[in-house]
């Protein structure tokens, strides 16, 4: 009701608005436009118990279990005519969270056997501050602005103020944007504006953005904050960071009076100006890009975070007449430049392709790259303090692998030649199958060489084969997709894994993925989803082979109900090694849900075209509730 009655006072502000600007003696003109006002809540109710990744005389393993947080997410947008405003306002309070003397108690009384030679008061006093360090920025309560935007929209322009949103260069030279699936939402905080005109028979349009970079500030996986202070929001930024979470001070973590300085930071807003100029010339379009991000005092001085980044591509699509080919084409060139020219390094590039051709039954599509330094835009965060957004970027550079997968370790990325082809072939109506084999020659996974030296020793060559079958019969509700694959990345020459033998064998997998719905009888169907694997990392902790994987099993009745049961298992040297959970989720209408899940969840890394990022494990419940007014 809260919520009705102020969509109504918002509306009646506007139209309000609107009547004293109106002239009662003027004739009669087109009716003023109208105003709508749309609110969307999401909120989200996490209790963490002990989810059993305990290590002996690991803080973090005791720092990530009891606790519980409310996480909510209140979006509102008001549209009238060309304009539009919106904010969403996040707030995180917690509940109930750990605590560093129990925690550091905990240790002490589960120390294994090589830690019982330090004296127990001297041991305990350690791990408090260990336990005190790891919570000094997990489970604080914050109420911040995530994003707020006021826009004038016309056909051949607009006007944004506030975070938006931005794609270029395929990604290489900025991609600032959201990922549901990765519950990232990045943007940049400052202004974009964008123009169009006909310039004889082509299509031109300008764009241009520039402001600080926000992420998201609150991981809600485990509790973990970005914070700034004044230090860090000079100038402009003290505008675009205003209410953002700050750091604090803690009794086992005290923060200078210069958290840039003393790094008890955790975030240093980075700054951006790019812009983009396309030309549509109709089967084809020539585009330019362009970013320029400028850092602060670097929080963690690796090679990228310490560094300005110019980023420059030249970009062409076409396309032919009939719309049963194309082609893309990317090039890019980038510099990092640092207050200390000693540490330069030569100028970094890449150019990506990748194209396709319908001769039906028979798709066929190839991608390639070729990347040199060429490096992600990771974001200015103390890594040490807040591992949780490491992966944090600006830029997303195409990987040419499948959306999910996540074994190209290091920096295999940022020095790397390869590409990968598929073809789709339909064998009758609503069954086609599929292939695909990709090979990759890279030199920055096996060590960081962020100079990419491309000597033989340095290189890793991986080949990555997949196939498999898509059927979508005559009744809509039914479909599956079955995948077998696998990958084989070895070194050029053998190298000696820590207690082992000479050997070229770096990564194995082979794997299977499936997503199978099923109609029943009435409003039924049976959903099955899975990804199996069979994993070998000779150069890892885990010598021998392991399998982990997931499954889940779910009933959908209608429209409004799905229920789901899920397994999920590792047999690597760590345990646990199975983990059971039940959901249940239930949609009153088209614009709201509610669900619950309870039980386990495995801590993985997952990937969606690229872009990673850690999910925590879970043994607990954890409630979500989406609204629409």
């Amino acid at each position: 009701m809260r919520a009705r009655a102020l969509a109504a006072a918002l509306a009646a502000t506007f139209a309000a608005h609107g009547a004293a600007k109106a002239d009662p003696g003027a004739p009669a003109s087109e009716p003023e436009p109208p105003v709508n006002v749309e609110i969307t809540d999401a909120t989200t109710v996490i209790d963490a118990w002990n989810n059993r990744n305990f290590r002996s005389g690991d803080a973090a393993t005791v720092a990530d279990d009891g606790w519980g947080v409310w996480y909510n997410r209140l979006h509102a947008q008001i549209t009238r005519g060309a304009f539009r405003f919106g904010f969403r306002l996040d707030n995180a309070w917690f509940y109930r969270s750990p605590e560093a003397t129990a925690s550091a108690v905990e240790l002490a009384e589960r120390r294994s056997a090589t830690e019982s030679t330090t004296p127990l008061p001297s041991y305990f006093r350690q791990k408090e501050q260990e336990v005190g360090q790891e919570l000094s920025n997990r489970y604080i309560n914050w109420i911040y602005p995530a994003k707020i935007y006021a826009s004038y929209s016309e056909r051949a322009y607009d006007v944004t103020v506030g975070d938006v949103y931005a794609e270029l260069g395929h990604g290489m030279v900025l991609s600032v944007r959201k990922r549901d699936e990765l519950s990232s939402d990045d943007t940049v905080r400052g202004v974009r504006a964008s123009g169009e005109a006909r310039v004889g028979s082509a299509r031109v349009r300008l764009t241009a953005v520039g402001g600080s970079l926000n992420p998201l500030r609150v991981d809600e996986g485990t509790g973990r904050y970005l914070g700034v202070d004044a230090s860090v929001t000079r100038g402009f930024l003290a505008l675009t960071e205003a209410g953002m979470p700050r750091a604090i001070s803690t009794d086992f973590s005290p923060r200078g009076a210069d958290c840039a300085t003393t790094r008890t930071c955790t975030y240093a807003p980075d700054r951006v100006v790019a812009g983009e100029l396309t030309a549509d010339l109709g089967v084809m379009t020539l585009a330019t890009q362009g970013s320029l991000l400028v850092r602060q005092l670097a929080l963690h001085p690796d090679a990228v975070r310490a560094a300005d980044v110019a980023t420059v591509s030249e970009s062409a699509t076409f396309a032919t007449r009939d719309g049963r080919g194309g082609l893309a084409l990317d090039v890019a060139a980038q510099k990092l430049s640092y207050d200390d020219a000693a540490l330069g390094m030569p100028a970094g590039y890449g150019v990506y392709a990748t194209g396709s051709y319908d001769f039906s039954p028979l798709v066929v599509e190839l991608e390639g790259r070729h990347y040199r330094r060429l490096f992600p835009l990771y974001a200015n965060v103390n890594v040490d303090a807040a591992r949780e957004f490491s992966q944090v970027a600006w830029s997303a550079p195409p990987t040419t692998e499948a959306q999910y997968i996540d074994t190209e370790f290091g920096n295999f990325a940022t020095c790397v030649s390869g590409g990968r082809g598929r073809a789709d072939y339909a064998v009758v109506p609503g069954i086609s199958a599929f292939a695909w084999v990709g090979y990759w020659q890279t030199f920055a996974e096996f060590q960081p060489n962020e100079r990419c030296n491309t000597a033989r020793e340095l290189r890793n060559d991986v080949v990555d084969i997949a196939g498999g079958a898509e059927l979508r019969p005559g009744n809509a509700r039914s479909r599956a997709t079955i995948t077998l694959g696998g990958r084989i990345d070895q070194n050029a020459v053998p190298r000696t894994p820590f207690g082992g033998r000479p050997t070229r064998g770096y990564y194995r997998e082979a794997y299977l993925r499936y997503d199978i719905v099923q109609a029943l009888g009435g409003p039924f169907a049976l959903e099955l989803h899975g990804w199996h694997r069979r994993r070998h990392e000779p150069f890892g902790l885990q010598l021998p082979a392991w399998w982990e994987g997931e499954h889940t099993t779910g009933l959908d009745w209608g429209e409004a109900w799905a229920f789901a049961f899920g397994t999920e298992y590792d047999t690597d040297i760590r345990p646990p090694t199975t983990y059971f959970n039940g959901s249940v989720r239930y949609k009153p209408s088209s614009d709201s849900s509610i669900g619950l899940f309870v039980g386990q969840r495995r801590g993985a890394l997952r990937c969606v075209g690229g872009v990673c990022r850690v999910v925590p494990g879970l043994e607990g419940i954890r409630l979500d509730a989406n609204v629409r007014f």
